[in-house]
């Protein structure tokens, strides 16, 4: 993740969630009930890569999943850590203090049924992107999922004028209260099916602006 990104969340992390609705006209939230709900089950191993300030593990934990959540920035977890505190479920989070670029130092081969990364791949460097996707292959179970949301360019010229009518104002008075920005993915799809993953299900929210994408790993017969 870019450093004045990380530094300005630091900064403004118990603004975050509040940014964040707000830069996304409320969806968010309402995606990561939806994934919660309908994705993810009880005693499911599931990793959080990019878990901020901890609302969507706390969503997973409720369901009964065996929840593990890394985040480098050490603001944003203890933002985090009280949410969970006053859920009770403190021992139902696993939290680590961990870049993205250290995943081969500490989880294993096939150890998740599911690992999400919801709106940080966008603010990773390309390197990086590659880095956590052969990483998400290595510790995922072969029957596992990887699910990713994140922001991207609408691609029909009537949204993507709406996008720019309605999404740039927002961002730049979004910018200037609580310091949040965001990027759209560019060429991803292309890019998964590079590291040997496969998209099984995709929704577009907000002018198409924001997808959701349920990933499973591509299988070649030696591997299976």
């Amino acid at each position: 993740m870019s450093y004045v990104y990380m530094k300005s969340l630091e900064k403004k992390a118990e603004k975050y969630d509040k940014g964040i609705k707000t830069l996304t006209l409320g969806k968010l939230p309402k995606i990561k009930k939806y994934i919660a709900d309908n994705y993810i089950k009880e005693n499911e191993t599931l990793l959080d890569i990019g878990m901020g300030t901890g609302t969507f593990t706390v969503l997973c934990a409720k369901k009964g999943a065996k929840v593990t959540g890394i985040d480098y920035s050490e603001k944003m977890l203890e933002v985090a850590k009280k949410k969970i505190e006053e859920k009770g479920l403190d021992g139902s989070i696993n939290i680590i203090k961990m870049p993205v670029v250290e995943l081969d130092k500490k989880f294993s081969d096939k150890s998740f049924d599911k690992i999400t990364a919801i709106l940080c791949f966008s603010e990773f460097y390309i390197k990086e992107q590659d880095y956590a996707l052969d990483q998400i292959f290595r510790i995922l179970k072969d029957t596992g999922e990887f699910i990713l949301v994140d922001e991207v360019k609408p691609e029909k010229i009537r949204k993507k004028i709406l996008y720019f009518i309605i999404k740039i104002p927002i961002a730049f008075v979004n910018f200037i209260k609580v310091h949040v920005s965001t990027k759209p993915l560019k060429n991803f799809e292309d890019r998964l099916k590079e590291h040997n993953f496969q998209i099984i299900e995709k929704k577009l929210y907000l002018l198409d602006t924001l997808k959701l994408m349920r990933i499973k790993k591509h299988m070649n017969e030696e591997d299976k």
